[in-house]
């Protein structure tokens, strides 16, 4: 333990050293670390396949933003993601996330786009059918009935379009 302890007080101490020589030659490599240290939360749905809370993890992955694997059932998922540090409001966007707590286990789906009206088109799993995609649009004036999560960017996003 003395061994492990005393070796990561000189890597610390070598990198310190080093920061203040060269900030740049020494940043690129510990960001490169951190993408294999903290890997892509995108990687792996673990939703359950066919129902909404999947679906939609599928569309954010699709625009390169990030949502976490832990909100369980839609009905948590605003409350989690306000205290995941996402913003959660009243105010749809195109890519973000309607939630709605309707039901025993609520319901989320995928913004598409905002209509010139006001209206917003909203593509979801499950609505009707477990594995059924559809889309509906959502008027105006029930805007401000559900939740709006807006996604977070995914940093690792260039390296799954990549691949």
């Amino acid at each position: 333990m003395k061994k492990i302890i005393t070796v990561l007080f000189v890597i610390t101490l070598s990198v310190l050293g080093a920061m203040l020589i060269d900030k740049e030659r020494v940043i690129k490599p510990f960001d490169q670390i951190k993408h294999i240290v903290k890997p892509d939360p995108m990687v792996v749905n673990t939703y359950d396949d066919g129902q909404c809370t999947y679906y939609v993890f599928e569309q954010v992955k699709k625009q390169g933003n990030k949502i976490e694997r832990s909100w369980w059932d839609a009905k948590y998922w605003a409350d989690r993601a306000k205290e995941d540090g996402y913003t959660v409001n009243h105010t749809p966007k195109p890519g973000s996330i309607m939630q709605s707590s309707r039901g025993s286990l609520g319901h989320v789906s995928f913004i598409e786009k905002i209509n010139s009206d006001g209206s917003f088109v909203v593509s979801e799993m499950n609505y009707s059918k477990p594995y059924e995609v559809t889309e509906r649009t959502i008027h105006p004036v029930n805007t401000k009935r559900y939740l709006y999560i807006h996604p977070k960017v995914n940093p690792y996003a260039e390296k799954l379009n990549a691949a």
